[in-house]
């Protein structure tokens, strides 16, 4: 058996790169956690990048399925500096992943093909450099000897489930459980696998992208440099007066908003109003003349005159004057008035006394509201001819024509019938529901989608105008059902289906419009996806407002 170097980054007794691939498909998930030293061959970091792998993915997904044997947490950075080496000394000059579809020598390799049968370890691509021939230096070139299966599961503490696992997952924990049979890897992978029922079919949700997908919220904590041991951290040393002048600032706003709230002063100017009124020291007016000095309300004020009315000041808004529109009526002007509005003697004095728009006296403002009343009477006579409410007619009391009486509208069935109960109530929770947020899986951009350029091959003829052929292309009636072949088309642009048709596939395709309309999110007629809809509307009730009504109208 080849013998793994000090520098093991997976701990002891972890599975060497130089182990063979066996036959069969295998997730990224169950790369990473049975055998993470796999990530040192080129063919296992070409499948990842093309399929959307990152460093700091791959790196959450080590830290989720693995234990660390530093007990820290393993580093976007050295997953990083693994890939990248393989891929420079194999040959791939300046790799990098932002320059990895660069290479056009790499394998194309689809999405859906997880098979791990042709992949080549280290030791065919990029062998080590072994210039003394010792029997240890030696064997880091040689095919690892195979493992039992149960070892394996060493340094794992979560095992792949779900869409992360296919049958590397079920054959480890089964050997697991069973350590008195004796599994060995990758020799027995598939017989052991025809052994627990045979291959897992491969899905939508099993794909590299959709794997990678379910890790994309994962956020590392940052590298914190700490200095070495002939350096010493120099920092920049803030000057203490700055620090006093933000304080002694700070100290200022906050003794300003203070003195504020209790003056009962809203707003800046109103506390600079009445900071103009105080002297430097103290709290006296500037103006002394009311000071030490008793006031006699029941005569008038020597000051009245004097202070004049608040509109004379020079700091306050000069009164706006409104100016009547001359413009001569139009023909139409007669359609918008109204009749006679009450006259302004009418209006209680307490709504004259709330109108604050003018300060003035009591005698400007009689005078104004007659002037105003004037105007207003001689504007609508010249304008507004004189109406006279129509008068209604009574019926006339005669015999009528017509022959018996007129039949009576039935009443609509719907205010007559009765419905269940859950019917019902139902009904009555379908106005008042939100839409639930779900996640699509990731689509490839990659895949064969109908646009422009595509639509004449996958609509009927004939093919007279674009909007006809997009209506053939994405009919939701012409297959029966979803496409089973590419291009699958996206739910939200089929045509909506019929209004009594309540089957699953109609209902998906209402749900993925709901998703788009409030969402923005793109669900498509892949199996996975319509198995995906259909699980979430049975586990919360969902129902569209056509099943409702096909509900009540059953229920009757």
């Amino acid at each position: 058996m080849s013998l793994l170097p000090k520098n093991n980054a997976f701990g002891p007794f972890s599975p060497s790169w130089n182990l063979p691939f066996p036959t069969g498909n295998l997730t990224a998930a169950e790369i990473v956690a049975y055998l993470p030293h796999w990530l040192k061959s080129i063919d296992v970091a070409d499948r990842f990048i093309s399929h959307g792998g990152r460093a700091i993915t791959i790196a959450a997904m080590i830290n989720e399925f693995r234990d660390q044997p530093s007990g820290a947490p393993f580093k976007a950075n050295s997953v990083m500096i693994m890939i990248q080496y393989s891929m420079r000394r194999a040959g791939y000059n300046d790799w990098s992943i932002g320059t990895h579809s660069d290479h056009r020598e790499l394998i194309a390799r689809p999405e859906d093909d997880l098979d791990v049968k042709h992949f080549r370890t280290p030791r065919t691509t990029h062998p080590k450099d072994v210039r003394t021939l010792t029997p240890q230096k030696a064997s880091q070139n040689q095919e690892a000897e195979p493992i039992e299966f149960k070892d394996l599961a060493i340094h794992v503490k979560e095992h792949p489930s779900g869409a992360d696992a296919l049958d590397l997952a079920r054959c480890v924990q089964y050997a697991v459980e069973h350590e008195d049979e004796e599994w060995i890897f990758p020799t027995d992978f598939e017989q052991l696998t025809i052994h627990l029922g045979g291959p897992a079919p491969v899905t939508h949700a099993h794909y590299d992208r959709q794997v990678f997908a379910r890790r994309e919220n994962y956020i590392s904590s940052p590298a914190k440099s700490t200095p070495g041991k002939a350096r010493t951290p120099t920092k920049k040393p803030t000057p203490q007066s700055k620090v006093k002048t933000s304080r002694s600032n700070m100290r200022a706003r906050v003794a300003e908003v203070i003195a504020g709230a209790l003056s009962g002063s809203s707003t800046p100017q109103q506390r600079v109003a009445e900071s103009l009124g105080r002297v430097e020291l103290g709290s006296k007016r500037r103006s002394s003349r009311l000071v030490g000095k008793k006031l006699n309300f029941g005569e008038d004020s020597e000051f009245d005159n004097a202070d004049g009315d608040f509109g004379d000041s020079p700091f306050s808004t000069p009164v706006k004057k409104r100016k009547l529109n001359q413009a001569a009526a139009t023909a139409n002007d007669s359609d918008f008035q109204v009749d006679e509005s009450e006259p302004d003697d009418d209006v209680p004095a307490a709504e004259d006394a709330s109108d604050t728009e003018e300060i003035e006296s009591p005698s400007t403002a009689v005078r104004g509201r007659l002037a105003a009343r004037k105007a207003r009477f001689h504007i609508k006579a010249s304008f507004v001819p004189e109406r006279t409410p129509p008068k209604p007619k009574a019926p006339k009391v005669g015999v009528s024509t017509q022959k018996g009486k007129q039949p009576q509208k039935d009443i609509p069935a719907y205010m007559t019938s009765t419905y269940d109960p859950e019917v019902m109530d139902a009904a009555r929770a379908f106005s008042s529901r939100k839409p639930l947020f779900i996640q699509p899986p990731v689509l490839s951009a990659n895949r064969l989608k109908i646009d422009n350029l595509s639509v004449y091959l996958y609509s009927l003829p004939p093919h007279t105008s674009l909007a006809e052929m997009y209506a053939s292309a994405f009919s939701s009636t012409r297959f029966n059902g979803p496409r089973r072949h590419a291009p699958f088309r996206e739910l939200h642009m089929l045509s909506d289906p019929d209004p009594m048709d309540i089957s699953d596939w109609a209902e998906n395709i209402r749900w993925a419009k709901e998703q788009w309309s409030v969402f923005g999110t793109v669900w498509t007629e892949y199996d996975y996806f319509l198995d995906c809809i259909s699980e979430h509307r049975r586990a919360f009730g969902w129902v569209s407002e056509e099943a409702v009504r096909a509900g009540m109208g059953a229920h009757r």
